[in-house]
């Protein structure tokens, strides 16, 4: 129960009232303040928290069915567990709003904190006419109902007083005070406070301003190679003409109070010009359809095999319901809306919104698993072709594992692969002439290297292993890159494997843990067996001639060892 005080408080810090925030917190609004949300307390009553609660508790279980006997008892139940919460809540939020007269609060992220060396968030507290004393009284209060605090958290604690305000920044912490002296306050016609002035009646305001820095910031910033060019566009193009954004929303129901005007209106996209906001509007509607395309063709890529086929219609009525998420365009202005009368229409909603999501989770998943397995292809591509990179620069393939003068085990052949998959400065730090586990070694084994792990692994580390007694041996010599030639696959370089998929991953530097023929004779994705993979219906498998094909898990079990061994003379076994 610990955990439901620390909601209900923070649920109480959400809530916000008319407060002027140009007024108070002007001082710390810089030209690079991009995002500003304003609370202020004032306006919260515990009593009709309490009454708010209960009664959505009510209705829910009025909602889901239960008889009056079942309800009755339910019911005073949760009057009971709120009357505790209320015991615990009621003087720490009277402590600070009363006692300490904390009303307001603001959150702000401003570029200026970079530079010195901090994330650019900061919380910030009206702190005049306070003491050290208040601090401590705050420290107390706001963690009493979690336990006492030891004394060197207190006396380490992450507010700074500047300047009549209390700040908490995220990290590190003594770095804020030099910011604040630095802060050039924004005009007053800047963009931040007109967002705040579109929002100022609502009871939760939010504004965000896009400063030519950060414009500059988005504008060199490298998006991923992966980003589709749809969302590449919408993304720069947003970002250089947004001038403000703002959020508002009404908590008329929890705190008691009347609906603002114009309570339909949850969020507002000021553009530098009419003609960029209904280009950012086109900009959207291709963006669901491209995006609702994308899933239907790699859903209906994944399923071409299966039973059940999603139909064409979920995919349209996708589109239809997104598209009643597009913004409004006046003139400058794009307008997300929420209608204050929607109660009536909820059940509708909801049952709308229910069906698409049961009609539209196997092709979202499917599709997020194919764009997984085709991830997951590539990079076994790449490991492939290394392998190849590696043979034409030592005229022999890559050892299983390296061996020292005794014959002991040293590193795995995904080591030595390493300047061939770009990674030639991680592969110089290594220290080859000493184990994988040695001391200096040690603290490479965490280092990620994606291309040794498929992205449908949550466990990270490597997912793919050579086969002992398959293309690759160990080294016979100390030190040596190994002897053995592609001429040893006499059954062909497209008719043996070189890389599978495994299970459970392991540490890449590792020189064991590859997988063994009897291993891959207990067949893939079977009970107990390490050979398989997260994808449905079987695994990945690179071939020596450099292709990618996916085995299936029902695939007979004497092929796929013919598969592994490089001179069994299986050709032709009916692969």
């Amino acid at each position: 129960m610990k955990t439901i005080p620390r909601l209900l408080l923070c649920l109480l810090c959400l809530t916000v009232s008319k407060a002027t925030a140009q007024e108070t917190f002007a001082p710390l609004i810089s030209e690079n303040c991009v995002a500003f949300v304003h609370i202020d307390l004032r306006k919260v009553e515990l009593d009709n928290v309490k009454s708010f609660l209960q009664k959505t508790g009510e209705d829910f279980l009025k909602e889901i069915g239960f008889d009056e006997q079942s309800f009755e008892a339910t019911a005073k139940e949760l009057a009971l567990e709120l009357e505790k919460l209320d015991i615990l809540v009621r003087p720490t939020f009277d402590t600070i709003t009363k006692e300490l007269g904390i009303r307001e609060l603001a959150f702000i992220m401003d570029l200026d904190l970079i530079p010195h060396g901090m994330a650019p968030f900061v919380w910030a507290i009206p702190w005049k006419d306070k003491t050290d004393k208040d601090i401590e009284t705050f420290i107390d209060t706001i963690t009493a109902p979690f336990g006492e605090v030891p004394d060197h958290v207190k006396e380490n604690h992450p507010f700074v007083k500047v300047d009549g305000f209390l700040l908490v920044p995220v990290e590190p912490w003594g770095k804020v005070a030099d910011w604040a002296k630095t802060i050039k306050p924004a005009p007053a016609n800047a963009p931040i406070f007109d967002a705040l002035k579109s929002v100022a009646g609502a009871e939760i305001k939010v504004a965000v301003a896009v400063s030519e820095q950060a414009r500059t910031m988005i504008r060199t910033a490298p998006l991923p190679p992966d980003v589709p060019r749809e969302v590449r566009n919408l993304v720069l193009f947003a970002t250089q003409r947004i001038d403000w954004a703002s959020a508002a929303l009404s908590l008329a129901p929890f705190i008691g109070t009347e609906p603002i005007e114009n309570n339909d209106v949850l969020m507002t996209v000021k553009m530098a010009r009419p003609t960029d906001a209904r280009m950012i509007h086109g900009m959207l509607e291709n963006l669901i359809e491209f995006g609702v395309n994308s899933s239907q063709f790699m859903m209906n890529m994944e399923m071409r095999d299966a039973d059940f086929q999603v139909p064409a219609l979920a995919f349209q009525f996708a589109k239809g319901l997104l598209r009643t998420l597009l913004p409004d365009v006046e003139e400058d202005k794009l307008k997300f809306r929420v209608k204050a009368d929607f109660g009536a229409s909820q059940p509708a909603v909801v049952a709308t919104a229910g069906i698409a999501v049961a009609l539209l989770l196997p092709a979202v998943q499917a599709a997020r698993e194919a764009a997984r397995r085709m991830q997951c292809t590539n990079r076994i591509k790449q490991i492939v072709l290394a392998i190849h990179n590696y043979h034409d620069m030592y005229n022999a393939l890559p050892p299983l594992y390296t061996v020292d003068a005794d014959g002991k085990p040293l590193h795995s052949w995904r080591v030595l692969l390493l300047p061939y998959l770009e990674h030639q400065g991680l592969y110089a730090l290594i220290r080859l002439d000493e184990p994988w586990d040695s001391p200096h070694n040690r603290q490479f084994h965490d280092f990620r290297v994606p291309v040794y792990s498929c992205p449908s692994n949550p466990q990270g580390g490597s997912s793919y292993s050579a086969i002992v007694g398959g293309g690759l041996v160990p080294n016979t010599k100390a030190n040596s890159s190994g002897e053995h030639t592609f001429a040893r696959i006499t059954d062909g370089t497209s008719n043996t494997i070189a890389i599978v998929e495994v299970k459970d991953s392991f540490n890449w530097m590792a020189p064991h843990g590859n997988i063994t023929l009897e291993e891959l004779a207990e067949g893939v994705n079977a009970p107990g067996s390490r050979v398989g993979s997260r994808h449905p219906g079987g695994m990945n498998a690179g071939f020596f001639d450099g292709s990618v094909r996916f085995i299936a898990d029902t695939i007979d079990l004497d092929i796929l060892r013919a598969l592994a061994t490089p001179a069994g003379g299986e050709v032709g076994h009916g692969w």
